[in-house]
């Protein structure tokens, strides 16, 4: 990938390890899904704000529309749902390890998908060595066995389902869209999606206004959120669904470094072992993606 790409996809990295951190902070205070709710609606408006600002509109694409409006439950109001709510039995640096399985089943999905992302032999033994890295750190126990003790993981397993079928679809049916627009008509969905989640599993979304709490859920909204999403489909766009799905391998150290320093968190040993093998499996993977595309100037 070109190194403007790099750049992007190491950006997104940092401001997306924000989010596992911020939301451990704000679990301390808050249910699960209101911190979800007001994390998508603050980032909404700010991405309402600047579309304004921009002169950005909103264009008629019912198709697309339509599927970004989809992704605000899919890629948005479920995933992060589930990750916090299993952040309050497993630490964020270990949600992010099973965060990378997205990385893996994106190539899975896009290969049978998209006719650019192909499975290569290079990229199958790195599928292989990833997977086995997350089945390590979460314990093959763990995995295959479902309770309250390991709710945690199964609900970050979940997340990346839903992160892998809508990168690899949003890459397949939203196309001609800015990303700004595309990001704000995707997080107003959410905001709607979580409302009535919200209102369902919690009641009325109420947060404790403290100073830690007004800058967590700041940070989670507009850096974590808004910009993320901008990067998110700008990388979408430049280098495909497998390699932007790169970004999650790249998170899991700088949470854990993050967590340890900020909350105390352990890493474990095989959370280590199990990072090391997703690491090679993504670095094969790397080895194998193609380049994107040149893009067309009018």
């Amino acid at each position: 990938m070109p190194i403007t790409t790099w750049g992007l996809l190491l950006l997104l990295c940092f401001v997306w390890s924000l989010s596992f951190t911020t939301a451990e902070i704000l679990l301390e205070t808050a249910l699960p899904f209101t911190i979800v709710f007001y994390r998508v609606l603050i980032a909404s408006l700010i991405m309402i704000v600047l579309m304004r600002m921009l002169g950005k509109r909103i264009p008629y694409a019912p198709r697309a529309l339509f599927f970004l409006f989809l992704m605000g439950l899919t890629n948005n109001a479920l995933p992060f749902s589930a990750i916090v709510y299993g952040q309050q039995f497993i630490t964020g640096g270990l949600a992010t390890i099973i965060n990378t399985n997205t990385a893996f089943l994106t190539l899975i999905f896009s290969s049978l998908i998209l006719a650019d992302e192909r499975l290569t032999a290079i990229r199958v033994l790195g599928l292989a060595l990833g997977i086995a890295g997350v089945v390590i750190a979460i314990g093959p126990h763990e995995l295959l066995h479902f309770s309250m003790e390991n709710l945690g993981e199964q609900c970050v397993l979940f997340a990346t389902l839903c992160y892998a079928v809508s990168t690899t679809l949003a890459r397949k049916l939203i196309k001609g869209i800015d990303p700004l627009v595309s990001v704000t008509i995707m997080l107003s969905s959410s905001a709607l999606w979580m409302s009535v989640i919200v209102l369902f599993m919690e009641g009325v979304p109420v947060i404790s206004l403290s100073g830690v709490n007004i800058a967590s859920i700041l940070t989670l909204a507009g850096l974590s959120t808004s910009l993320a999403y901008i990067l998110y489909f700008m990388l979408l766009d430049r280098a495909g669904a497998g390699s932007t799905a790169l970004v999650t391998v790249i998170i899991p150290p700088v949470t854990m470094i993050m967590d340890a320093f900020i909350l105390g968190d352990e890493i474990t040993g095989q959370q280590l072992a199990g990072f090391v093998f997703i690491a090679f499996g993504m670095f094969m993977v790397a080895r194998g993606l193609p380049q994107a595309p040149p893009k067309l100037t009018a």
